[in-house]
Parts: structure tokens; sequence; C-alpha cells
């Protein structure tokens, strides 16, 4: 599917751009603030090709896509158009609970400005590099003119949070950047330097501060210009609007965050830096212990948002990150050696073939994709990182490794652990090692358990169950009380999963399961329980047993592109269905005359609930005759 056509199928199942108030996305995630949850189809969209996982999670709705989210946001953000965003109600925020709210506020603002802040850490870390090998000086006119590359970032960085807040905040970007020009007037800047008297504004005191690099003021300046511009737009006639409504939204918005917004965001920035900062002096290593083996937990839930605000008020008060960056490094490097134990031990080509193209990914500090389709579905890997992050976090606690500027935490950012004068490079080594190591180590040991498959030098038998005692299904009945058996739903030759050309299935990311290539064009129910989801497309089916059992047949691959063409359903959600029961009827000749495969992956999309999965082992079945799956409890 392409990624127009992705973005297509995924705003259909949230419910339309009607239904998104906000939308950005980060390095695997499309992320949305969502009008009403009601209307996004969460399972259907797990079922898309190209999606790895949808989920909702602190207060957003997540749609995770991989290497591919920028180029599929790009088509996303062409369908809703620049004007849907600023049209659509700011979201309701009413079902999320005070944290959700911190963490989507602060995720919303920082997400869509971080390639920039990424981009202009990275070169403060090669500066850091070339000065400590010698290729540079500090006294060049190219070091300058880097140095002026490298923190126009930081020094402006409210013009970036201004534009990016009023995106957020639903207010008018021209005026939130205004504002963010005044906060940094060099008149403010200036007499903050020497020690200046407040100014004063119709009886207002405006302190002179400098409020460069600085977060919180600017964030909640525009949050109130956005109530304050809302308010006079109101009140202000339509006709009179475009001329006094900006003039006094900022005459008002300005002297009220010059005076009393601003000074208070500066001053809780400063002791959120002062709080974090001296609890990992005073306790380095329990709190390197606990954010580096929690941090993977943390970043899932999107709670290392609420970190941002202190992290840069670190840098520009000491020049330093001591907690977040480091401690998200020593955690990234973790699931990498996690990872590289799952691939030394492994027995399955497939789980081996998917460890490998997670592994670089995390090396540069992009983990999700190891995390979702590796460590976290097999689980004890993921326990395993969680150890590593945590005797590596306990490690730069105890000796406050630090890091000099702000990008993406993977090996890209080693040179800025770099400080002259200073062993922090080399412990800032030592310390992934550690991280590194231990998780590898504890992968070994711990192991984990993969889903059973059919030997491949099996022989192929057609009809009834082997009764062959080699045969997997019997050794693992023979050790288990009542297995749970799911019929074939359709006829037609047995393949492994694994054999599937579409890495969603293949990878078992979806669940555990089989493949079938079909000989009728007949879905019928393997059991007796409900019709959960029928896509729109008519190309796949979701089902629920009378006992819990979670079932997906999707016909063919990428067989959404046909918009239902050669597909008939028979039933409709919420409808009760018996074992044989015809479901869906398709045209296989139709199917493949579009030059699409009809082999038909049989997903138990609830695999986490069992034991484990398995198929009988049979290379042939004929719909309601054979047994296809056994679930173990």
């Amino acid at each position: 599917m392409g990624n127009k056509e992705l973005a297509q199928e995924i705003i259909k199942l949230i419910g339309g751009t009607g239904n998104i108030s906000q939308s950005w996305h980060c390095i695997t995630r499309l992320r949305f603030n969502i009008n009403d949850e009601k209307q996004v189809k969460v399972d259907e969209l797990k079922t898309v090709d190209g999606v790895l996982g949808a989920q909702f999670q602190s207060g957003q709705f997540q749609v995770i896509i991989g290497a591919k989210v920028a180029e599929v946001y790009e088509e996303i953000d062409h369908l809703i158009g620049e004007g849907s965003n600023d049209s659509t109600p700011a979201k309701n925020t009413s079902k999320m609970n005070p944290i959700e709210v911190v963490f989507d506020v602060i995720s919303g603002i920082f997400t869509p400005i971080l390639p920039a802040i990424v981009g202009s850490g990275l070169i403060k870390g090669i500066m850091a590099l070339f000065v400590s090998l010698g290729w540079m000086t500090e006294k060049s006119s190219t070091y300058a003119v880097l140095q002026i590359f490298s923190n126009a970032v930081f020094y402006f960085l409210p013009f970036l949070i201004a534009y990016s807040a009023a995106k957020k905040f639903k207010t008018r970007e021209s005026l939130a950047m205004a504002l963010a020009g005044i906060l940094l007037y060099p008149t403010l800047v200036e007499g903050a330097a020497k020690g200046a008297d407040p100014l004063s504004f119709l009886g207002l005191s405006i302190p002179l501060n400098n409020y460069t690099s600085s977060v919180l003021p600017i964030i909640l300046g525009v949050l109130l210009l956005s109530f304050i511009d809302k308010w006079i737009t109101k009140v202000i006639p339509k006709s009179l609007s475009i001329v006094f409504t900006p003039v006094l939204s900022l005459m008002i918005t300005a002297p009220l965050t010059l005076a009393f917004i601003a000074p208070i965001g500066n001053v809780f920035g400063q002791y959120l830096e002062i709080f974090f900062t001296s609890l990992f002096h005073f306790a380095g290593p329990i709190a390197g212990l606990l954010m580096g083996g929690l941090m993977p937990l943390i970043v899932l839930t999107g709670m290392h948002y609420a970190f941002f605000p202190s992290t840069f008020a670190s840098f520009e008060k000491v020049g330093y990150d001591i907690m977040l960056l480091p401690m998200n490094f020593i955690a990234n490097m973790a699931q990498a050696g996690a990872v590289l134990g799952v691939i030394i031990r492994t027995k399955r080509v497939e789980t081996r073939s998917l460890a490998l193209s997670t592994l670089l990914p995390s090396f540069f500090g992009i983990t999700e994709p190891a995390i979702y389709g590796v460590t976290l579905r097999l689980k004890k890997p993921f326990y395993a990182s969680l150890i590593g992050g945590a005797v590596g976090g306990c490690f730069y606690g105890l000796f406050s490794v630090k890091t000099t500027a702000f990008s993406i935490p993977g090996i890209t950012s080693l040179p800025t652990y770099i400080m002259k004068g200073t062993n922090n490079f080399q412990l800032a080594l030592i310390g992934i090692a550690l991280s590194f190591l231990v998780s590898l180590l504890a992968t070994m040991f711990l192991g984990f358990n993969e889903p059973a498959t059919k030997d491949e030098g099996q022989p192929e038998k057609q009809g009834k169950p082997s009764k062959n005692p080699e045969n997997p299904v019997n050794q693992q009945a023979a050790r288990q009380v009542n297995p749970y058996e799911v019929q074939a739903p359709i006829t037609g030759k047995i393949v492994p999963l694994s054999d599937v050309n579409d890495a969603v299935f293949s990878s078992e990311m979806m669940g555990k399961g089989v493949a079938i290539i079909p000989d009728k064009g007949v879905v019928q129910a393997p059991f007796a329980g409900k019709v959960v989801t029928v896509t729109p497309t008519k190309h796949a089916i979701g089902l629920v047993s009378d006992d819990g059992v979670e079932l997906l047949i999707h016909v063919g691959i990428d067989t959404v592109s046909l918009n239902g063409q050669f597909f008939e359903v028979l039933v409709e959600e919420g409808d009760e269905i018996n074992i044989g029961d015809h479901l869906l009827s398709f045209d296989i000749e139709g199917i493949q005359s579009k030059g699409l495969d009809v082999v038909t992956p049989i997903i138990v999309t609830n695999s986490s609930k069992y034991l484990d999965v398995i198929y009988t082992g049979d290379s042939y079945v004929n719909a309601g005759e054979n047994k296809l799956l056994m679930l173990i409890h």
C-alpha cells in the first residue's frame, strides 16, 4: 500500500478529518488529538497494511508506522489541509486527568520542533569532537560560525515554541511569535545582564529578565494569549475585528505576561532544574538506577515529555543535562543489547530476521521497532533491557555523566558527551557498554518462549490431523488439559505465517496464527461466537468466540486496494455465528487478475492470553471439517 492510500485509510478509520483537532508525528508514530474517541476504529486500524499498532496513550491517539512515518504524515497533513487544524475545536480534555493533559500539551508543542533542536545539538557534538581531535580550535573563525549555527535555535527557542504552542492552543501563530519577540527584546535581555531596575507600565512592574532559551514563560504566555484572543474575537464586531482584535490581544497579553506569567514560569523552570539536578547529585546511583531502568516505560507512556522543561532549563543554566538524555541513551543501548541477545539465542529464522532489522536503528536511538516488534513481544528480553538500563543508569548516576547538547540519544550523540578537561566521555562509553552487555547477558540467561512452528522436514499429509507422536500438536496437547480448537475457516493449502509476503503478518506483530492459500472463495465460521469487525473494503473480518478467542481472517495481501471489488460480505457486525456459517465470499480469479496474492492469514489477535498457538501440521484443510489451530491455555 502506498503512502497516500495508507494515509487515506488511517484518516477514514480515525473518523475523518473532522474528528482530528491536531496531528503531528515523532520518529515512529503518528500522533493525533481526537474530538470523539468513539469514532476511532482501533481494531480495524491495527489490521491495515503498514500499521504496526494503534493505541490511545496519554490523551493522544497514536498510530505506530515505523521508519516511513514522515512520508505518511506528509500525506496526512496534505489531506487534512492547513485550515483544518485551525477550524476544528480544541481537544476536549475533560476525560483526561491533569497529568495526561500536561503530557499531551508538552508532547504536542515539542514534537514538531524536535528536528531543529536535534540538528543544532548534533552540530554542537561535532564541534566538540573536532576540537578534541585537534581539527579545529575554539578561537578559529570556523568555530565561531558553527557556534552561530548550533546556538541560534536554543537562543531563539521561544520563537519555535511560540509557533508550535499556538498550533496546540488553537490561536494565531503570528501573535504568538510577536509575544516571543517581546520576551526576547534587547531592552529586557541587556537590562537583565546589567541588573537594571524594573520598568513600569500602567502601574505594573516589569522585571528585566533574560528569557532566551527559556521554555515555560512562552508556553504560559501563549496559553494566556489563546484565551484572551478568543474572548476578544467574540466581543468585537466582525467588521472591526481585523483591526482591533490583534491590538487588544497583544496589549492585554504582553503586559500580563511580562509582569506575572513569564517571571513565574522562569522561576518554576529554574526550580525544576534545581530539583532534578540536586536529586542526581545527592542520590545519583539510586536516581540513575530508577530512571535508567524505567526509561522504556516512561517513553512508551509519553511521560518523558514532562522532563523537557527542566532539561532545557538545565542546558540554559549549567550547560548540560544529567538526567533525561543520558538515561534515555543508556536505556536505548540496553534495548540494542537485548535485541542482540534474541538474535544469538533464537532458533527461528523469521525472529532473527526481524530482530536484525531493528538492531541498527536501536543503536541510533530509534528503539520503538525493537520494543514493539521484538523485546516486548517476547517479554523476557524486555525485562532484560530494564535490568541493563538500571545498571547503566546507576553507573551514570554514580559518576554524574553529562551531555552538553540536546540530540537523539543514540551513538550519534556520543560527541555531545565530550567535555574538555574531564573524563566524562570515557565514563559515558563505559556506561553504555555496561548497559549493553548486562542486557545481552540477561537475555541469554532468561531466555524467551517463541511460537511453535511446523517441523521443516515433516512430511505433508492431507485429511485428518496426523497421529504421528512426533507431531508438535500431539506433543503439546499431551502435556495440556483441554486445548481450545479452531476449525479451518477456508479450504486450501496451509502455509506458515512466516512465509506470508507481508512483514506485519509474517513477523507476528498482530498475533500468532497460520495462512491458507484458498481453493474455494468462501469463508466459514471456525467457531461459535460473534462478528465484531467487518472492514469497509470487505477483505477482512474479525470474530470473537464464545470462549474469548479473537480471530482475524484477512483475505489476500493488499486486497484493501480493491475497495470491496470481488468480495461479498454475508454477515454484519454484531451477528451471532455458529460453526460452518458462511461469512464472506470472494472471487479468487478476480483478485489474482489484479496481480494480488490471495494467501489468507488467520490470526489470533489476543495470542498473548494463551501459552501457545499452534497449527495442526496438516498441509491441506477443508473448511468446517479439519482443525486448523489449537490454543494452549
